[in-house]
């Protein structure tokens, strides 16, 4: 399930904002949910109620509060949630992108704009390829959207995900061959990391927006750092 919010406080737009967003799903065979707010006060009581949101359409010219002030007060809480600018000015253009929003829109937004903007999130950030792995005689589909990272360790392999980890018995070059390149990558003999999960990072290290931390082996510097700038480069 693809959850939306759509914040603008002006009903016609929001409105319409939503009826385009339910196009653009339905074209594309998208199962969602989308939620309307009419002030950015009625996003933020939402979001800390805890209702989570995969992507929030967000007007900056909000009458209560600055959208992008909103989109910056998430972010100091780690919360990655993919944000869709939308305004009627593009004045706002360079302090809207200091939120490494998905994309930002001018006012009136069309069909053909939203399209764009959410087949991005969707690539980015919502992958939906699968990759089948077999342990004690099981067959186990995950994800690769919800692999944080893997490690090696002894004859096991483990993948992590936000549930947890899990063992397999494949090798480090069987699951590489598996995962889409344009987000793992080998960072040391006993990790392969998800792009996507990456907080910062720095000569030997890496930080994860989880808070794990993991090595860089030296080997690997290069190529990580390299993949990585051709990863942000894309976003």
């Amino acid at each position: 399930m693809y959850k939306v919010a759509i914040c603008d406080d002006e009903s016609i737009i929001r409105k319409d904002l939503c009826r385009l967003c339910t196009e653009v799903l339905n074209f594309k065979g998208i199962e969602y949910n989308i939620t309307p707010f009419g002030s950015g006060e009625a996003l933020e009581n939402s979001i800390e109620t805890g209702n989570s949101f995969d992507l929030i359409i967000l007007d900056i010219e909000l009458t209560d509060r600055n959208g992008i002030n909103l989109a910056r007060e998430m972010r100091k809480k780690n919360d990655m949630t993919s944000i869709i600018f939308v305004s009627s000015h593009e004045t706002y253009l360079r302090d809207g992108y200091s939120i490494q929003p998905i994309h930002f829109l001018i006012k009136p937004v069309d069909f053909n704009m939203l399209y764009t903007a959410i087949s991005a999130d969707l690539r980015i950030n919502h992958n939906t390829s699968q990759i089948l792995l077999n342990f004690k005689n099981k067959s186990h589909t995950i994800n690769t959207s919800d692999i944080i990272y893997i490690e090696i360790m002894g004859h096991s392999l483990y993948i992590h995900t936000e549930k947890g980890k899990t063992a397999f018995r494949q090798t480090m070059t069987e699951i590489e061959r598996m995962l889409p390149g344009e987000f793992f990558c080998r960072c040391h003999n006993s990790y392969i990391v998800n792009l996507r999960y990456i907080d910062e990072f720095s000569k030997n290290e890496i930080y994860l927006n989880n808070g794990t931390v993991l090595p860089i082996g030296r080997k690997y510097c290069d190529s990580f750092q390299r993949k990585f700038i051709r990863y942000m480069n894309s976003l």
